[in-house]
């Protein structure tokens, strides 16, 4: 690959606060196939603390023992997350260090998952009993990808992890690898689903304009993306542009 690279978020591995009960890690960047290419993407999870005292873990980044001492000190992981088809790398090591905390995976990993890890729950549409005071949640199944989405209703925060990203041209510094992420179709400033994601979804764009509305509703006042900026304005129109492909506009 030529001029690789994706000028990473700071401070990587580290909590960031968002709001009340809500933070954010970037991680490391990681490589994914689009196209026959190897591209540069950066990496987040969001970390919740729920009725005070237990965690759920969004889409974990690298583990390290560190960053692990981080979380542990805000309170008791309980829940590990694996959103969608794609972001379970990681699961397993966060697993091993919490092992009393619940894994809640996408649908579609089980196969992938049954070996690295001992017990797990398949996330539904509807949230379990344990969040479902605080956060509201959406299995959005399009065919070849699958994908959970959240709202954190205390801070109105819509959580996405792959349906929508938002790669910042300017953190790009090689030229081949900035318009190859543009053709990809994620590359911001308002972001989108990548042409990869909106391949393997032909023929469920019904799923998707459902999901869409259900989010918009939700009345978001932000957006944590596991990939590139996120958005804290104007978050209906970003999410109604964001998703019109599904409409064929």
């Amino acid at each position: 690959m030529s001029d690789p690279g994706y000028r990473p978020y700071l401070p990587q591995l580290t909590l960031r606060p968002v709001a009340d009960d809500l933070w954010i890690v970037d991680g490391p960047e990681i490589a994914y196939r689009f196209a026959g290419m190897t591209l540069p993407c950066p990496t987040r999870m969001t970390v919740v603390r729920i009725g005070g005292t237990k965690l759920w873990l969004h889409s974990p980044t690298a583990y390290t023992a560190a960053l692990a001492d981080q979380v542990a000190a805000l309170g008791d992981v309980a829940w590990i997350i694996a959103p969608n088809s794609f972001h379970y790398a990681h699961v397993a090591a966060w697993a091993r260090a919490f092992p009393d905390a619940a894994c809640h995976i996408s649908p579609d990993l089980a196969d992938r998952l049954s070996g690295a890890l001992s017990r797990y729950d398949l996330l539904q549409n509807a949230s379990p009993d344990d969040w479902a005071k605080e956060i509201d949640q959406r299995v959005v199944a399009l065919g070849r990808f699958t994908e959970a989405v959240f709202f954190h209703r205390p801070t109105a925060t819509l959580i996405v992890t792959d349906l929508l990203q938002n790669f910042e041209r300017d953190r790009i510094p090689g030229v081949f690898t900035r318009i190859a992420l543009q053709l990809g179709g994620a590359t911001g400033p308002r972001g989108g689903t990548s042409a990869d994601i909106k391949l393997a979804a032909r023929g469920h764009h019904a799923a998707m304009r459902a999901a869409a509305a259900a989010m918009i509703a939700w009345q978001p006042a932000r957006i944590i993306l596991s990939h590139g900026k996120c958005f804290d304005t104007d978050v209906a129109s970003e999410l109604a542009t964001a998703f019109a492909w599904a409409s064929g506009r």
